[in-house]
């Protein structure tokens, strides 16, 4: 036996103090990390199935992955949808969903956006990037003139539970605004809004995807520009800029008494070989100039592209692992400053027409917010809230379509929202029995501060399925409580979704009317916690806390 030294056990413990605080300081979204509890859901005594489990995923407790960050469950609001999107339906819904960040004023919007006024410096035209430069009238959009304002974004947040907020300063201006200095001048205007905005808003990043050709300001009138910049955007300009708008931002918030952390954008891909240029080196450029400068890094990305229910989440959950894994080797590989990410746009792409209102977006969505907590993203903002017909969380028409009412959700907030109700504090590891029904079957497994299990199964496939759960390292109690979603048909883009068999009022996506009375089935443990996973289906579990100990061999 060893006898370790005093004061060797007194470094030791110093170390480690040491290094707990500077993960705290380094990732700003978890600086306000509280432990969650779990909530027991009204449920119903329900009979466990007799048949035989096909697939067995054992939990290991004491496997942290990682602290869930609270702020992964986003959404955004636009500013073109108008006053409309503030009203007591989507308030109502929102406050049922309780999104903990909402994104503003939009995305490209967010680059010829001027919050306040028209600074009276903008182009009649700008270079369309996407159409080799080729002039195009330019036409700002002014906040004041647009509802929603930023007071009624404010006012919204309000009205919704008090979400944390995302704004994006329009970076766009810094390039193809005609004053001396338009970096500064942009940096300015910024500022401004931090001190308008008085401590309500502590995440703020600059610009939105100024690295396409898509964005105003990628490419600028060199003849206009008073300040030398290059036609073409890169990185390395961009994170010049950035500290410019992150020392004048800081500095208003600092004189309103409050602190905000900034973002910048990142690539999450190699884009050596990429058909835009821009792709080429950005991170090597950005990482080299913003140095320590920027709190969180941001990257955007749309997943699926597929034609299948499957494949849309089977292509989403490689894509996001791929994403997150090359940002975090790109920091470590360009010797750049260590930060969290964030993934501040993002929603399902491809497939058929009817893909975005469909169980197949719902079913995707929670297994990319799973992917998140479980490798430690710092913040998402799903797009969008509402938009058009077929984009957007609710349904937004004018005219509405026949019967349809305006902002009824569609099948991802019904999935988006017991997945947040079913998600931990902290995230643990799972693992799957093997075998050939596995292979449809994703899990996911976290553990609340009283202790309760969190697990989300998600099973894409056409055949139905009987999971057991085995918690390793810790006991469990008397009960476990299930939700069961599924498609009101068994095609893979169904357009309505069942809550553990109530359906939905007819033209309705899913069972709205009466969401927070629908009960949990409530089944007793008594050595075995096993359940029906229906083809195309998610299940959400929480396992009571206990000092009882699960049978593993038991089916």
């Amino acid at each position: 036996m060893k006898v370790y030294h005093k004061k060797f056990l007194i470094i030791l413990l110093f170390v480690f103090i040491s290094k707990l605080f500077g993960q705290s300081k380094v990732d700003c979204f978890l600086k306000d990390f509280e432990p969650k509890p779990a909530v027991i859901p009204p449920n119903a005594d329900a009979e466990k199935t007799l048949e035989a489990a096909t697939v067995s995923v054992t939990i290991n407790t004491t496997d942290t992955l990682a602290r869930v960050s609270k702020y992964i469950f986003g959404n955004a609001v636009a500013v073109w949808v108008k006053a409309n999107v503030n009203n007591p339906v989507v308030d109502k819904y929102l406050n049922l969903l309780s999104p903990a960040i909402l994104r503003f004023p939009g995305g490209s919007w967010s680059n010829i956006y001027f919050w306040d006024k028209d600074p009276g410096d903008l182009p009649s035209t700008f270079c369309d990037g996407t159409k080799n430069g080729a002039p195009a009238q330019f036409s700002p959009e002014l906040g004041p003139n647009h509802e929603l304002t930023a007071d009624q974004y404010y006012d919204m947040r309000t009205k919704i539970g008090n979400p944390q907020g995302l704004i994006t300063i329009n970076y766009g201006y810094a390039r193809y605004g005609l004053s001396n200095k338009p970096a500064e001048q942009a940096a300015h205007m910024a500022a401004n809004w931090v001190r308008y905005d008085k401590g309500r808003t502590k995440y703020w990043e600059i610009g939105n995807e100024n690295g396409g050709p898509w964005e105003v300001g990628w490419q600028i009138d060199t003849t206009k520009n008073k300040d030398g910049q290059p036609k073409i955007i890169n990185g390395e300009l961009y994170g010049r800029h950035f500290k410019i708008f992150a020392d004048s931002m800081r500095a208003a918030a600092k004189e309103v008494g409050t602190t905000i952390y900034i973002g910048g954008q990142v690539l999450h891909f190699d884009g050596t070989n990429d058909w835009n240029v821009v792709n080429h080196n950005w991170n090597e450029g950005f990482f080299k100039e913003v140095g320590d400068a920027a709190d969180f890094y941001v990257f955007h990305n749309y997943f699926g592209n597929a034609s299948t229910l499957k494949s849309q989440v089977d292509n989403a959950r490689s894509t996001i692992i791929s994403n997150i894994n090359f940002i975090r080797s790109d920091m470590k590989n360009k010797n750049a400053s260590l930060k969290p990410i964030a993934l501040s746009e993002w929603n399902l792409t491809g497939g058929p027409p009817e893909a975005l209102s469909s169980i197949a977006n719902g079913m995707q969505a929670v297994v990319l917010f799973s992917e998140m907590a479980k490798n430690n993203v710092g913040m998402s903002c799903r797009w969008l809230i509402a938009n058009w017909d077929r984009d957007g969380m609710f349904y937004y028409k004018n005219p509405p379509a026949p019967g349809i009412p305006l902002w009824n959700p569609r099948p991802d907030f019904f999935y988006i929202y017991y997945l947040q109700k079913f998600t931990g504090d902290h995230s643990v590891s799972t693992a799957l029995s093997p075998g050939e029904a596995s292979k449809d079957i994703i899990a996911y497994s976290s553990i609340f501060s009283n202790k309760h299990i969190g697990i989300v199964i998600v099973n894409r496939g056409n055949t139905n399925q009987v999971i057991k759960l085995i918690p390793r390292g810790s006991g469990v109690g008397e009960k476990y409580y299930v939700y069961s979603l599924t498609g009101s048909d068994s095609t893979d883009f169904c357009q309505t979704v069942i809550v553990n068999g109530v359906s939905p009022s007819a033209l309705r996506w899913g069972p709205i009317d009466n969401l927070a009375d629908i009960k949990a089935s409530a089944y007793r443990i008594d050595n075995t916690v096993k359940f029906d996973s229906p083809a195309r289906s998610v299940q959400y579990v929480i396992i009571e806390a206990g000092l009882n100990i699960v049978s593993q061999n038991e089916n």
